[in-house]
């Protein structure tokens, strides 16, 4: 079911694509975002490694798809250095949860920072001849970081970097109103979890374990953008 829902998504990118290709196909001037600064605020859902219950793993008990998808916030900038080509950096916040004891009775909320480098490679200007052009269409590659305040479990036992990365490569489409002010959508495919490692106490075992449970390698955002 995931899988069709991701097939979907990026059939409605591919969609937009088609639609941008047949609006903006007019022929005059270069299209071209050489000197151009565009800032960009936006949202996904991200995997986070608890869903909320006071007792959440026990054993083999543990199901990885129903962790909580919680807020990923972020806010970037990016200049364009050439015809095609922008570059730019990103900072923002991952709501996440972490308990402080193996008690699991005390269930945290807490935010993580995030920052990253991502790069655009625009595809409009190979077909676009006009300036006025309202539609951005390019591929997106980034690269960020996440730190943990906490970790998942707050116990010295388990020597876990707070540090988590994401990357991935994706398609992104927007549109502006007016030429300045517009909405985007960018769907990626890469690592987009950062709570791989799970820390759990196996009563099986009656000792402590370290588990790889779950990957979420496909994201989707959307935001809004501001070019000038």
């Amino acid at each position: 079911m995931k899988i069709i829902i991701q097939i979907f998504r990026l059939m409605f990118v591919l969609s937009l694509f088609c639609i941008t290709i047949s609006v903006c196909a007019q022929t005059n001037d270069n299209y071209s975002l050489k000197d151009r600064w565009t800032l960009k605020a936006s949202i996904a859902r991200y995997k986070t490694a608890f869903w909320g219950t006071g007792f959440a793993y026990v054993g083999d008990n543990f199901d990885p798809s129903q962790c909580r998808k919680m807020a990923n916030f972020k806010v970037e900038t990016n200049y364009g250095f050439n015809k095609f080509i922008e570059i730019g950096i990103f900072v923002g916040f991952q709501h996440y949860e972490w308990y402080n004891d193996f008690s699991y009775n005390k269930l945290n909320k807490s935010l993580a920072p995030l920052f990253g480098v991502n790069a655009n490679f625009h595809i409009l200007p190979f077909f676009v001849k006009s300036k006025n052009c309202h539609w951005d269409l390019y591929l997106t590659t980034k690269y960020g970081g996440c730190y943990l305040p906490h970790k998942e479990f707050d116990d010295p036992v388990f020597q876990v970097s707070k540090y988590r990365q994401e990357y991935g490569l994706g398609l992104g489409i927007g549109y502006y109103f007016k030429n300045v002010i517009g909405l985007f959508a960018e769907g990626s495919v890469g690592q987009y979890f950062f709570f791989k490692r799970i820390e759990v106490y196996s009563f099986k075992e009656t000792s402590y374990e370290l588990k790889d449970y779950t990957d979420s390698n496909f994201s989707f955002r959307i935001g809004i953008a501001a070019k000038f």
